[in-house]
């Protein structure tokens, strides 16, 4: 008879190593992998983050799950909410009635 052929996985075998997705860039990685194919804005909107810095964020977000406003974001100069101010207007009505809205 011939020789048995082994069936059974070789468990001490160690699998490859599947490659580790970037959750984070530093500025010269973005710089010399993202960058080039990223446009850029020539008018318009100018944000006060570096563009890597976003591009992190948007790592993170994909790679947690989590929601977009739990994002530790870190805090630039004049980027907290404003308290929006209630403004009372009085409106007349055709009875001569005046309501504050």
């Amino acid at each position: 008879m011939g020789a048995a052929i082994n069936t059974r996985p070789n468990w001490s075998r160690k699998w490859p190593i599947m490659s580790k997705i970037p959750t984070k860039l530093t500025e010269k990685q973005f710089m010399e992998h993202m960058d080039p194919y990223l446009s850029q804005a020539k008018r318009g909107f100018i944000c006060q983050i570096p563009r890597y810095k976003v591009f992190n964020y948007i790592l993170y977000w994909l790679h947690t799950g989590c929601q977009w406003e739990e994002i530790p974001i870190a805090s630039v100069p004049g980027s907290e909410k404003k308290k929006s101010a209630t403004v009372l207007s009085t409106s007349t009505s055709l009875t001569g009635a005046t309501m504050a809205v």
